[in-house]
């Protein structure tokens, strides 16, 4: 910062501020909120609250409103400033560390489960069920100041839009109103028609110990009837 100017230098240091300024306003757009059923039958939970975004800020955008906010550095400048800090940001959590920025904090996680206490944990190899993940939390100040001026707008065409499962039952129906493992269940609803193909959707299971599994097999994937072995 030697050969920068004392106004410049002034910009670049009042930057996280101006760009603080800039995500609160943008967070407190409109958010809208439906209600949908996750999960039916033993421990049947109530409606829970969805939301959604009102739109799409793009990261030119993003960068757009800062120019134009309250500060004399250009476009290029602040892009300039937000490669830096991706730079700088990378190191440290490379490094295992937890880094506080002017927008939040970030640290690293990792996820997977072992099978005992000195089972390795291979996060690159393929398919063995571990990975990393990174976790950006935004800052106290900037969430407060986001959640006092937010507008809250029920989505009802969203209600009519999401899922909803409503029954399941046993086929054929079991004398302890459960359900077995291999045998197959029923669940009734609206809109719950999907791809069988892809893994991230479809009838989940979960037994008394919490495991949750998916059903591999689907009879009947409806609208408003799928049937699946447990």
């Amino acid at each position: 910062m030697d050969k920068l100017s004392k106004k410049e230098k002034q910009e670049i240091l009042r930057f996280p501020k101006v760009l603080a300024i800039v995500v609160a306003a943008l967070l407190t757009m409109c958010l809208n909120l439906a209600a949908t059923i996750l999960q039916v039958g033993r421990g049947s939970l109530p409606p829970c609250a969805l939301a959604s975004w009102s739109c799409l800020v793009e990261g030119d955008g993003f960068i757009e409103r800062m120019a134009a906010g309250r500060t004399t550095l250009s476009k290029t400048d602040i892009i300039a400033v937000f490669q830096l800090a991706r730079e700088e940001l990378t190191r440290p959590l490379a490094e295992g560390c937890y880094v506080k920025t002017p927008l939040g904090s970030a640290l690293p996680g990792a996820t997977g489960k072992m099978s005992g206490a000195g089972d390795p944990f291979p996060p690159r190899r393929p398919g063995s069920g571990h990975a990393l993940r990174f976790e950006f939390r935004v800052d106290r100040e900037i969430e407060d100041e986001a959640i006092r001026s937010i507008q809250c707008v029920r989505d009802r065409e969203g209600d009519r839009r999401l899922t909803k499962p409503l029954n399941v039952e046993a086929i054929p129906p079991s004398d302890c109103g459960g359900l077995k493992a291999g045998g197959l269940a029923r669940l009734s609803g609206s809109r719950m028609k999907f791809d069988s193909r892809d893994s991230r959707l479809g009838l989940f299971f979960e037994d008394e110990n919490g495991r949750e599994t998916r059903s591999a097999l689907y009879v009947q994937v409806l609208p408003a009837s799928m049937i699946g072995r447990a």
